[in-house]
This record gives structure tokens, C-alpha cells and sequence, in this order.
């Protein structure tokens, strides 16, 4: 991760930046425009019941537009905050002598991986209701959780970093 400059992260928080001010907007949009208020994955936690409730409320309609979302936007998205998370914590990191904050990278990259496995998790109840998808079902709500713990604790742990950073970065310039 040594190759990681400064460069890196500018362009991933720049990519970030714009998902959150023009991708995301759009994407709220088009669900409030479909009537859907609530989404699984904007919640902590939800239960097998809630899940099916949500998928119930949504119609077929909000159901197809709901996996669609997951395919396709959905996709782009954490590679767009992982970037954004990963290369800046690699960069922080990277000269620092304790391991944790040198292998900090990694947690916003599993946080990717959870998230995906959430969205093939529910993507596939909505496709499958009214069937019942025993195991996927019952392990989505504690899949979210695990991805807002995880993207929480990256974001906790990219904040702490930098404070150390800047202050190293302070401590280092003044004994110049």
C-alpha cells in the first residue's frame, strides 16, 4: 500500500462525493416517486417478518424496481465508498508503525462484501415473493446490521486515523 498517494484518495473522495450529492438523491427519488418509503437495507436491523412485510408493501411493481436497484446501481455504489475508505485509510496508514492502523484497509473492504451479500440476500426475497426463501430470509436483517457495524467502524476508525495523522503530521513539521 506504499503506492498509494495522495492522488488516490483525492479521486475516490471526488467519486464518493458525487455519488452522494448526485447519485443518491436521484436513486431516493425514483423509490419516493414508486411509493416506497422503506427499504431493508437503509435499516439497522429487521426481522424475517418485517422483511416480507416491506416486500408486501412494495407491490410488483416496487418489488422489480427494488431488485433492479440492486443489479445496477446498487453494484456501483460500495465500490464507491470502499474506494473512498480503503484508499484513504491505506494512505493514512501506511508509514504508521503500529500493524492495526497499517491493516485498517481491510475493514471497508469487507464492509463491500457484506453489503453485497445483503443486496443478493434481499434482492432475491423480493424476486421470489410471495415464495418463502428460508435461509436468505432469515439471515438478512443480521447481514445489514453486520454491513452498518463494519461501514460504521470504518468510518469511526478513518476519523481516528486522520487525527493521528494530522497530529503526527503537526508534531513532525514542528521539530523541523
Amino acid at each position: 500500500m506504499k503506492r498509494i498517494s495522495w492522488i488516490h484518495v483525492f479521486v475516490s473522495l471526488i467519486v464518493f462525493l458525487a455519488f452522494m450529492i448526485f447519485v443518491l438523491p436521484a436513486e431516493s427519488n425514483k423509490s419516493t416517486e414508486l411509493g416506497i418509503e422503506q427499504s431493508p437495507d437503509t435499516s439497522f436491523f429487521y426481522t424475517k417478518e418485517e422483511l416480507y412485510f416491506i416486500a408486501d408493501s412494495y407491490g410488483e411493481e416496487g418489488r422489480a424496481f427494488y431488485v433492479n436497484q440492486r443489479f445496477t446501481f446498487d453494484l456501483i455504489w460500495p465500490i464507491a465508498y470502499g474506494l473512498f475508505l480503503t484508499m484513504t485509510l491505506a494512505y493514512l496508514g501506511k508509514n504508521a508503525s503500529s500493524k492495526w492502523i497499517r491493516k485498517a484497509f481491510y475493514l471497508p473492504i469487507g464492509s463491500v462484501v457484506i453489503d453485497y451479500l445483503e443486496n443478493i440476500m434481499t434482492a432475491t426475497v423480493m424476486y421470489r415473493y410471495p415464495k418463502e426463501t428460508m435461509i436468505f430470509s432469515d439471515l438478512a436483517g443480521f447481514v445489514t446490521a453486520l454491513k452498518w457495524i463494519s461501514l460504521s467502524l470504518s468510518f469511526v476508525i478513518l476519523l481516528v486515523i486522520g487525527v493521528i495523522y494530522v497530529i503526527h503530521s503537526l508534531k513532525k513539521e514542528k521539530s523541523l
